[in-house]
């Protein structure tokens, strides 16, 4: 069953070549995301659920895998003893570094890395967290990243990921243009599978999200065109013709419902 589970993961994940130029090219936005009040909220609703678990004390120390622009790593410096976020990005990790320094924090340190790729040996990382920690991160990608978060756990582990998405404007795009929806959930599916079967038990909570947000014409072109492995055959000035269809006076209004997963387990 392992093996099963572990080539059907296999199977749906993305060319990971290109994922560094896709966040890069993100960061503005999710750095603006990071400054809404629903943003420190959601990140305080995990916060208490994991000091509730008795997974964040004063003597944590905490891995942030993918931390974007310091979403949940910042906030777990305020309560933990230290704090090592990672990220793909470098233009993630340059936003995540400011906003740890607007918010005073010290206790933090970050890491310019892909965790597929990252040898947690060389970075002393070896059962060094109490909490390894991963948020709707695409570099927890098969097996052998989930084993490496137990590698370099302690004793407790959370991800999080959709198991539903549905993006208005995003979607008509796809119809639009042909592309094949992306299919949310199978990766989670997976990971919970995998650590059953290697002697866990992990525990689900479902969360349903909603969100909105705005975007020029052409940052959403941009959008729409960056997420797509056929992006050599989508022409943007096709996209942004077609976008103003929904535009108002140029500003694109994207509205988002998901069902959010929580997988959190304990060694």
């Amino acid at each position: 069953m392992e093996e099963t589970f572990t080539k059907l993961w296999e199977s749906v994940e993305l060319d990971r070549s290109r994922q560094k130029e896709f966040w890069d090219g993100r960061a503005v936005h999710f750095n603006k995301i990071f400054k809404q009040n629903e943003t420190a909220q959601e990140a305080k609703e995990v916060l208490n659920y994991l000091e509730q678990k008795g997974a964040l004390t004063k003597q944590s120390a905490i891995l942030d895998i993918g931390c974007g622009a310091g979403k949940y790593g910042i906030e777990f410096a305020k309560s933990a003893k230290e704090v090592a976020c990672s990220d793909i990005s470098s233009e993630m990790i340059k936003y995540a570094k400011q906003n740890a320094d607007t918010a005073g924090v010290k206790n933090i340190n970050f890491y310019q890395l892909s965790w597929p790729d990252a040898d947690i040996a060389a970075l002393g990382w070896q059962k060094k967290f109490d909490l390894v920690f991963s948020a709707y991160c695409p570099g927890i990608n098969g097996a052998q990243a989930l084993k490496k978060m137990l590698e370099a756990g302690r004793k407790h582990f959370f991800v999080s990921g959709f198991v539903k998405r549905t993006d208005k404007i995003l979607g008509n795009l796809r119809k639009h243009f042909g592309v094949k929806e992306k299919e949310w959930g199978d990766r989670l599916y997976y990971a919970f599978n995998l650590l059953w079967i290697w002697g866990y038990y992990p525990e689900i909570l479902y969360k349903d999200k909603y969100w909105s947000d705005t975007f020029t014409i052409e940052q959403f072109a941009d959008h729409f065109i960056a997420r797509k492995n056929e992006k050599d055959n989508i022409n943007k000035e096709e996209v942004i013709e077609y976008l103003k269809e929904f535009s108002e006076d140029g500003v694109i209004h994207e509205e988002t419902k998901s069902k959010a997963i929580w997988i959190y387990w304990k060694i």
